[in-house]
């Protein structure tokens, strides 16, 4: 392959980072706040990081799962914009609607009824259970208002539209940092919550955002925003293209978070510090992790809307500068994580235990950055295409055969200190990229869906 064929020209880079750039920048927004917000509840105490980081991690689960079944419809969201069938644009917008409010009901039952044998899975601690069930009282009811936000959100990035979405999550970050201020230390005369007044400014700035992502529908969604009592108007065949598309998407997703979650749980059979730490770790690498959204979207518009539009050819071109690109940008971010990792955790108020094992986990997602990136590319390239064979085989598929079974291993069969049980299981990204890139370079991806729907 000759590099010049991975160097796109001004234009490829002007369209870029005018897709990716609003949302890499929402997401570094949102996930300096999210920093903030971990420092904050850090004050409180390592056990207190922990009841957040379960449920947190619990929470990631709902996400990725709601990501996988909305993606299904996402991939047909990029092509029929691509092919400007709005009609059924609007057919795609309304199955993520009902597949999300599904998702979110289910996992309001879940954990109203198993919440605490769900955090037991990761902490015996009386005082991080309690705290974590205290948080989950409040915080179940966020995936409502969160998971219509993201069926919208999720549209609109499909379609190209970015930049409102920012303005969005800046605010909705504003009212999550003032109420946090406010609820947690109760300042100015409102009463100190602790961890419950965390749990109530993140459900008070899900509303605010669902309020402003409905102006935002109103206003500019016309092209696929659809009436209350059309919701359930999908045509047959869209619904059974969709559902065959978003079952694998939503299984991967399903069973890759779960494998993340077993992840923890290996690591926090470890003692409470390690615990800690891998929160505070995940916090900390997210500051340049949010470069994968922009990949993703980047994907959707320049891969999914050219497929869409039966350009088959531009598509593949344009996918290979994508992953060559987010291999440059990621090793350059994962450099900036380096040198972060000196001095960042001092924001902490944690024992110096805790700071050695973030600190070390950190340098290792610095140095790994690169290949975590070449990764998030060609899974959504092979997503693109509606490739969700590849996708799940890649994916959870290569996640449950081989760092899951390492992880507890290493867990229950030996006394490999966390930071090594960490290395190990990120080194093995390197065979799961080996494998990616045999699936991309057999091009089953490109193609154009939809046409097929017609």
């Amino acid at each position: 392959m000759k590099m010049k064929s991975l160097v796109g020209d001004k234009a490829f880079y002007r369209r870029l980072f005018m897709v990716a750039a609003p949302l890499v920048l929402q997401q570094l927004i949102t996930t300096s706040v999210q920093l903030v917000d971990n420092v904050m509840v850090g004050s409180l105490g390592e056990s207190a990081i922990g009841s957040v980081s379960i449920i947190n991690q619990l929470y990631f689960v709902v996400i990725l799962i709601t990501f996988g079944a909305m993606g299904g419809a996402g991939v047909f969201s990029a092509q029929y914009f691509g092919s400007k069938d709005f009609e059924k644009l609007k057919q795609t917008f309304r199955f993520k609607v009902l597949v999300g409010m599904i998702v979110a009901l289910i996992s309001f039952i879940v954990f109203s009824i198993y919440g605490e044998s769900l955090i037991r899975l990761f902490t015996d601690n009386t005082t991080t259970i309690a705290g974590g069930l205290d948080y989950l009282k409040i915080a179940r009811w966020s995936a409502f208002p969160w998971i219509l936000s993201v069926a919208i959100s999720n549209t609109f990035r499909e379609t190209g539209v970015t930049k409102p979405l920012l303005k969005i999550s800046i605010v909705a970050i504003i009212t999550n940092t003032g109420l946090n201020f406010l609820l947690i230390f109760g300042l100015f005369g409102f009463p100190a919550l602790g961890i419950i007044g965390a749990a109530i400014a993140t459900l008070m700035a899900r509303f605010v955002e669902l309020t402003l992502t409905l102006i935002l529908l109103l206003r500019k969604g016309k092209i696929f925003s659809t009436k209350i009592t059309q919701l359930f108007h999908i045509d047959k065949k869209i619904l059974s293209a969709i559902i065959v598309m978003a079952l694998p998407l939503t299984l991967n997703e399903a069973l890759w978070s779960s494998g993340q979650t077993v992840f923890l749980h290996a690591y926090s059979l470890r003692g409470d510090t390690a615990l800690a730490a891998m929160n505070i770790t995940g916090a900390i690498s997210q500051l340049v992790f949010v470069t994968f959204g922009g990949i993703a979207t980047a994907v959707a518009v320049m891969v999914g809307n050219t497929l869409g539009n039966n350009e088959l050819a531009q598509a593949k071109d344009n996918a290979k500068k994508l992953i060559a690109f987010s291999v440059v940008f990621a090793t350059f971010a994962g450099f900036v994580l380096f040198i972060l990792s000196f001095f960042i955790l001092n924001i902490y108020d944690v024992s110096e235990a805790t700071k050695r094992i973030a600190t070390f986990n950190i340098r290792v997602n610095a140095i790994f950055i690169p290949i975590y990136s070449f990764n998030v590319a060609l899974y959504f390239t092979l997503r693109s295409g509606g490739d969700t064979r590849s996708t799940i085989m890649m994916d959870a598929g290569y996640m449950w055969v081989v760092p899951v079974p390492i992880a507890l291993l290493m867990a229950y069969l030996t006394h490999l200190p966390v930071i090594y049980m960490f290395l190990i299981v990120q080194m093995l990204d390197i065979p799961k990229m080996i494998f990616g890139l045999s699936r991309y370079r057999k091009g089953y991806w490109i193609k154009n869906l939809a046409s097929d729907t017609n």
